[in-house]
C-alpha cells in the first residue's frame, strides 16, 4: 500500500493540507469557495477520478476518488483515495490510501454513514488490472478478473479502515459481466419502515440472450439496480433490477436520495437511448427493494451521457439538487438543476464551472451550505477534483442562454457553441466560424438522426490554420481508445491530415500526406460505404482503405463535435466553415462539389457556420 504522501504547501496552514484554489470560470459568485482536493499528476498518481463523498456524524467530510497510476484509463492500476476535512470543506487533510489492489482496479467508491453507529461504510468495485470493459462486456474474463464488489469500514471517522471484503455473491448474478458501485455516495433511510437501512445505488450489464448474435458489449446491455443492508452495512442484499433492453432507455450510474414522504428518487444515466437529455429516473415506496416503475427518459435533464449526483435540500424549500455538465453535447460547464416538486420537473441554476468538466456528487457541508464534489479542468475534464462550498442564498443564480449555429437541412441538428468562437467573413463559403482559445468548438448533440450505425456516411467541411499543433477537425460519437467512433484531424508536425473509423468489429485509418496547416483553406471529407473508407483533401482522393465493418455509435456519448476532441484535447486555433454530415457514402463528383462550394443533397447536418444565434 502507499503510503500517505503529504504536500509541501508554500502557506501558513499544517503540512499536508489543502487550501482553497480558485480553478478557472467566470460566471460563478465569489461567495462559492472552490477548493482543489485532488490534482491529476501529483501524490504518485497520472490521474485522479470518480469523486463520491459523505459527512460524518462528527461533522468531518470524507472526499473520495480512484487514483490512477498509469494514466487516466478505467483500467490498469487504481488505487481508492481518500482526503478528509475537519472544517467543512474549507481545507482538506494529506492523502489517505484506503485500498490498492496491487496493479488491479479498487474504485467506485461508494460511501455512507451507519446512523446506529456512525461507522463509514465503503462500497467499492474490483477487476483485474490487464481486463478491459470491452473484454468484460464480452465475457471473455474469468470471474475473478471480472467486476466484483467489497465491502470495508471505519469505525474512527475514516481515520483507519478494514479490509476490503468481497460480497460479490449476494449482490451480482450470475450473469452480468459489467458491473459498478455508484458511482456516487450510497444513503441511510430517514423515514417510514425501513428508517436506518442502507440503500446503494449500482449498476451492471448482463450477457446477451442464448441465440442472439450481440457480444453483449453493446449499450442497450447497461442497466441499474439498488442494493441494501438491515444491519449497517455488514451484509447487503440485492434489490430491484432494471435492463430494459428496448433500446428507448438503458439506466447506467444512477443516484438516489430519499424524498420527504419515505419515498426513494433514482436518476441515472441513460447509456444508448433515445431521449436528449441522456437521464432516466423512477422511484421505490418500498426502500430500495423494488422500483415503482421502469426507468423512464428525464428530458428536462439536459447533458451529456455522463454520471450525476442528486441530493434532497430539506432546509432549501425542499428543493432536489441535481449536478452534472449542462452542455448537452460535451462533458462541460457543471451545472446545478432544482426540481421543488420530488424531480417531476426541473429548472436551471448555479454554474459552478463553464469549462470542461464531468463527474460529481454532493453533499450538505454544515450550516445552509451545499457541498459539491466534481472532475474539472481549464482545457482537460480530468485535471483535477474540485469541492465547491455553495451558500444556499445562492443557488438561484441562472445559466446564461445558450449561444448555438444553425443547422440548414431541416432537420433541426444546431451545434451548441462553446468557449467564444466569432464569425468572420471571409470564409471558404460565406462566413466562416474562428477558433481562437482553448474551450472554442460547436458540439451537436447525439440523436437518432444522427446515428449512422454500421451504414454508410460522409463528413466532410473547410479548415483554415497556421498552427503546428494537432488540431481536431471533424469528431464524432466518442473519443477514446477502444470506442466505437470516427475523426479527421491535422497533424502538421507529421505533415499530414489523418483520418480514423473505429467499430465494435474493427479500425482503419487514412492518411493523407502533406503541410496543410499553411494559413490557407482546404477542405476534407471522409467517407465510408460498402466498398471501403476514403479521405479526399481539397476535392479529391487522397487515400482510401478496405470496408471497416461494425457500428461506429455502439456506444455512442455524443454527436457531432468540431474544432477540438471531445475530451477537450487536440484544440483547433483557425477556423471551420460548411460543414456536412451525410448519411450515405458521397460519390467523388458530391465531394468535388462540395470543394466548389455546391450543395449536395439529404443531409443529416448542414451548419455553414457563419451565423451565431443566443
Amino acid at each position: 500500500m502507499r503510503p500517505p504522501v503529504v504536500l509541501a504547501l508554500a502557506l501558513a496552514l499544517p503540512a499536508g493540507v489543502l487550501a482553497a484554489h480558485e480553478p478557472a470560470q467566470a460566471a460563478t459568485p465569489a461567495a462559492v469557495q472552490q477548493t482543489v482536493v485532488f490534482e491529476s499528476g501529483t501524490e504518485g498518481y497520472d490521474t485522479f477520478r470518480i469523486p463520491a463523498i459523505v459527512r460524518s456524524e462528527a461533522g468531518t467530510l470524507l472526499a473520495f476518488a480512484e487514483g490512477r497510476v498509469g494514466g487516466g484509463g478505467d483500467t490498469g492500476d487504481i488505487d481508492l483515495v481518500l482526503r478528509r476535512s475537519h472544517d467543512d470543506g474549507r481545507t482538506w487533510g494529506p492523502l489517505q490510501v484506503v485500498g490498492d489492489n496491487g496493479l488491479n482496479v479498487f474504485g467506485n467508491p461508494t460511501p455512507v454513514v451507519d446512523p446506529a453507529t456512525g461507522d463509514i461504510v465503503l462500497l467499492s468495485t474490483h477487476n483485474a488490472g490487464d481486463a478491459t470493459e470491452a473484454e468484460i462486456m464480452r465475457g471473455e474474463v474469468t470471474p475473478e478478473q471480472s467486476r466484483r464488489v467489497f465491502v470495508q469500514r471505519s469505525t474512527d471517522d475514516g481515520a483507519t479502515w478494514s479490509a476490503a471484503r468481497d460480497i460479490t455473491a449476494a449482490t451480482k448474478l450470475p450473469q452480468w459481466r459489467w458491473y459498478a458501485t455508484g458511482p456516487v455516495h450510497a444513503i441511510a433511510l430517514e423515514h417510514g419502515e425501513h428508517r436506518g437501512r442502507l440503500v446503494a445505488p449500482a449498476n451492471h450489464s448482463t450477457s446477451p440472450p442464448p441465440g442472439s448474435s450481440d457480444t453483449g458489449q453493446e449499450a442497450k446491455y447497461y442497466g441499474a439496480h439498488s442494493l441494501y443492508s438491515d444491519d449497517g452495512g455488514l451484509t447487503w442484499q440485492l434489490g430491484d433490477v432494471d435492463t430494459p433492453l428496448t433500446g428507448v432507455v438503458n439506466p447506467n450510474e444512477n443516484t438516489v436520495t430519499e424524498l420527504a414522504d419515505g419515498t426513494l428518487y433514482f436518476n441515472a444515466r441513460d447509456q444508448n437511448g433515445t431521449g436528449m437529455g441522456t437521464r432516466a429516473s423512477t422511484t421505490s415506496s418500498d426502500g430500495g427493494e423494488t422500483f415503482d416503475a421502469p426507468f423512464e427518459l428525464q428530458p428536462a435533464i439536459v447533458t451529456p451521457v455522463v454520471q450525476g449526483s442528486v441530493l434532497r435540500l430539506p432546509r432549501a424549500g425542499d428543493r432536489l439538487v441535481y449536478a452534472g455538465p449542462s452542455n448537452p453535447a460535451a462533458r462541460r460547464t457543471l451545472q446545478l438543476r432544482y426540481s421543488f416538486d420530488a424531480g417531476a420537473t426541473w429548472t436551471g441554476g448555479l454554474v459552478l464551472h463553464e469549462g470542461p468538466a464531468a463527474y460529481s456528487d454532493l453533499v450538505q457541508a454544515g450550516g445552509r451550505t451545499l457541498g459539491v464534489l466534481y472532475e474539472n479542468g481549464d482545457t482537460g475534464t480530468y485535471e483535477r477534483i474540485t469541492f465547491a462550498r455553495v451558500p444556499q442564498a445562492l443557488l438561484d443564480h441562472g445559466l446564461p442562454p445558450v449561444v448555438t449555429t444553425p443547422d440548414v437541412s431541416g432537420g433541426g441538428q444546431d451545434g451548441v457553441v462553446g468557449g467564444a468562437p466569432v464569425v468572420v467573413p471571409d470564409g471558404a463559403v460565406g462566413g466562416a466560424l474562428r477558433f481562437a482559445a482553448a474551450g472554442d468548438h460547436v458540439a451537436v448533440p447525439r440523436s437518432t438522426r444522427l446515428d449512422v450505425g454500421d451504414g454508410p456516411f460522409t463528413a466532410a467541411g473547410w479548415f483554415r490554420s497556421g498552427v503546428a499543433a494537432d488540431q481536431a477537425l471533424l469528431w464524432a460519437y466518442n473519443s477514446g481508445s477502444g470506442r466505437s467512433q470516427w475523426w479527421i484531424r491535422l497533424e502538421p508536425g507529421s505533415d499530414r491530415i489523418r483520418a480514423f473509423v473505429d467499430t465494435d468489429l474493427g479500425a482503419g485509418t487514412l492518411v493523407a500526406a502533406g503541410s496543410f496547416a499553411d494559413g490557407a483553406w482546404h477542405h476534407v471529407a471522409l467517407t465510408r460505404g460498402a466498398d471501403g473508407i476514403a479521405l479526399y483533401v481539397d476535392g479529391v482522393p487522397a487515400a482510401s482503405g478496405g470496408p471497416v465493418a461494425g457500428s461506429v455509435t455502439t456506444d455512442a456519448t455524443i454527436g457531432l463535435h468540431l474544432g477540438q476532441r471531445p475530451d477537450a484535447a487536440n484544440q483547433l486555433l483557425g477556423d471551420l466553415d460548411d460543414v456536412w454530415l451525410l448519411g450515405r457514402a458521397a460519390s467523388a463528383a458530391e465531394i468535388a462539389a462540395l470543394a466548389a462550394g455546391d450543395p449536395v443533397g439529404d443531409p443529416l447536418v448542414h451548419l455553414p457556420l457563419e451565423e451565431l444565434r443566443g
